[in-house]
């Protein structure tokens, strides 16, 4: 390998490793915001807010209520929660060195997955908000739907790096 490569590949494990232990700590984030959220649901302690002008005082809301909107919670924090896993393999992969592989054309694959949860888990969200909105007032909110989009893109790239790692790994066989 040519020093200027070797250099490269040295930079890319350094860099993905400070990258998978800022996603590590990501993760641990997350799971305290989570659990926060969630007892400050249950409990029906504290407001929520939604969009710009809807606020939800925790404590006006029925049982019922409150787990619909712990269930979103969960469910949002979930596909968070996934993504970061995700994209933790994928640097520990880029780590290792084993940057054009199948599996890490698998971790990619699933990040256009999520994506796409994100997307249905935003739309489930502002359903929700909507139904659990007490005051009649009318409410605006904007919905990007670019994670519709951006899903299946990934999705595919990673189909693509696959079947190049595939053909790499076939060509490596053959002598």
């Amino acid at each position: 390998m040519k020093p200027e490569t070797e250099a490269r590949l040295k930079k890319i494990k350094r860099v993905s490793n400070v990258l998978r232990v800022i996603c590590k700590v990501g993760m641990i984030i997350a799971t305290c915001i989570f659990l926060m959220a969630m007892v400050a649901i249950l409990t029906g302690r504290g407001d929520i807010s939604f969009f710009d002008n809807c606020v939800l005082p925790l404590a006006a809301l029925t049982v019922p209520t409150r787990l619909v909107l712990a269930v979103n919670t969960a469910l949002m924090m979930a596909v968070g929660l996934k993504g970061f896993y995700h994209l933790y393999r994928l640097l520990g992969n880029c780590g290792r060195g084993d940057i054009f592989t199948t599996e890490s054309a698998g971790q990619i694959r699933q990040l256009g997955i999520t994506a796409l949860l994100w997307y249905a888990a935003n739309l489930l969200f502002v359903f929700s908000a909507i139904a659990l909105q007490q005051t009649h007032s009318p409410i605006s909110f904007q919905f990007h739907s670019d994670s519709l989009v951006t899903g299946p893109i990934i999705i595919v790239i990673s189909w693509f790096m696959e079947m190049a790692a595939e053909m790499r790994e076939e060509n490596e066989l053959t002598i």
